[in-house]
């Protein structure tokens, strides 16, 4: 971030003042704006970060997640018109331009002219206003100029000033990507509840193991003597128990995290004249690899350079040796295994992925047929280990443009979910993330 550009905290009672109206409407569509931004300090609980802030901006109740090269949050209150679900118009705006170095504009809109600043991809903190008053805004403007340097500058067409240009919300939006508010204390909802499903489980799982010693000490098993005839054949060992197969599964929350946050990482590589493909997360860490597309601007001595200014923690980068591609390993921190315990039976799994497909209208999530997974497998003469089980599993593609972060609510509605793989596209007006893994039904 330019050291040089102011970064006001912004009260409440100030943002309200300076800004005239908290929301605004392009081509039908409410937008928030006004929100306070703050560039995102604690990756690992970034709602323990938000909450923070808003104990100390007084009627804050809303928030907003904007992945970017610095990931950011924005600060919403009810009484400034915010609402659930409603995008950011700054956010919208930013993930268009991206790309650049930083950008600054005065856009008219019905409710007045609204400013908004971007720097090295960060909101600033209070350049996120609307002003009813046209020389208001020009003088914001003016004093936003004071700073040099900036990549795009885009002011109204009547302005007339030199060396800028002229756009319209309606022609940027269809582009960009939307980032809306969300309450802040449904997360501590969420795992209210949470807790008391879990409350409930334990209640219902104590009452049918109860019942089943009742069972066994009022009607006792019948025992039945066996004689066994002698036999000079060597008894033969029972096959192992194993473990079901959803009873070691990486904790896909931790493994989202840690793809989420690395994969950023990895995007602010920037190398002259290499290209980056795409990032792949496994449990075992992120991979991705760059190859020489400009050799003028590109040299193997680019590379190296670049090798030497970003000293990333944990990441290791190899070029190959023809000197036209390298490939970056990143590797996680240690991913816990857990047991997620199938809950419903395989029609109903069945049933309800298709109920969430058709409500949302979710094109991105593909759900294969249902499979059966046979563990241990046969041997190779077709017989079947004695300790053989038989699973059921629906493997799923999902392909979008939500990052880890704001796509792991959807998978906290199942149990039994196994992630296998995650793959990610940065792009310029938009990012694509896969989803590869499976889903075991009861």
């Amino acid at each position: 971030m330019d050291e040089s550009i102011p970064m006001p905290s912004g009260k409440p009672e100030q943002t309200r003042l300076r800004s005239s109206t908290g929301v605004v409407t392009v081509d039908g569509q409410h937008y928030a704006v006004g929100l306070i931004w703050q560039p995102l300090q604690n990756l690992d609980d970034p709602i323990l970060e938000v909450r923070e802030t808003a104990e100390s901006e007084m009627g804050a109740d809303l928030y907003c997640l904007r992945p970017a090269a610095t990931p950011q949050y924005g600060i919403g209150r009810t009484e400034l018109e915010h609402r659930d679900g409603m995008p950011s118009l700054a956010a919208a705006v930013a993930s268009v331009y991206a790309d650049q170095s930083s950008m600054c504009g005065v856009f008219r809109v019905d409710e007045g002219w609204w400013l908004i600043a971007v720097r090295n991809d960060l909101i600033l903190a209070e350049e996120d206003v609307v002003f009813s008053n046209e020389e208001e805004a020009k003088r914001a403007y003016a004093s936003m100029m004071a700073v040099p340097d900036w990549g795009v500058r885009i002011v109204p067409r009547e302005w007339q000033v030199e060396g800028t240009e002229t756009k319209d919300l309606s022609a940027i939006l269809p582009k960009a990507r939307k980032i809306r508010l969300q309450p802040i204390n449904a997360v501590r909802r969420t795992k209210f509840l949470l807790f008391i499903a879990i409350i409930i489980i334990a209640i219902v799982v104590w009452l049918v193991y109860s019942l089943i010693a009742l069972w066994k000490n009022v009607f006792p098993p019948e025992k039945i003597h066996v004689v066994q005839e002698p036999t000079n054949l060597a008894p033969m060992r029972p096959e192992p128990e194993k473990p079901k197969p959803w009873e070691n599964v990486v904790d896909f929350k931790v493994f989202l995290n840690q793809c989420w946050v690395s994969a950023y990482q990895i995007r602010s590589i920037v190398i002259p004249g290499w290209t980056m493909g795409t990032i792949e997360c496994t449990p075992k860490g992120a991979n991705t690899s760059w190859r020489l597309t400009n050799i003028q601007e590109g040299r193997l001595n680019v590379m190296n350079m670049g090798l030497d200014e970003y000293q990333l923690e944990n990441m290791q980068i190899t070029v190959s040796a023809s000197g036209d591609s390298a490939t970056g390993n990143w590797k996680f921190a240690k991913i816990p295994l857990v047991a997620s315990v199938p809950l419903l039976t395989a029609d109903k799994l069945e049933a309800d992925l298709k109920e969430i497909k058709q409500a949302t209208n979710f094109s991105g999530l593909v759900v294969s047929s249902r499979q059966t997974l046979l563990d241990p497998p046969s041997r190779p003469d077709g017989t079947k280990p004695s300790n053989q089980k038989t699973y059921i599993y629906y493997p799923f593609t999902i392909s979008t443009s939500y990052s880890p972060f704001e796509l792991v609510n959807f998978f906290n509605k199942f149990s039994g979910v196994e992630m296998l793989r995650v793959q990610y596209t940065p792009g310029g007006s938009g990012n694509s993330w896969t989803y590869e893994g499976r889903i075991y039904a009861k």
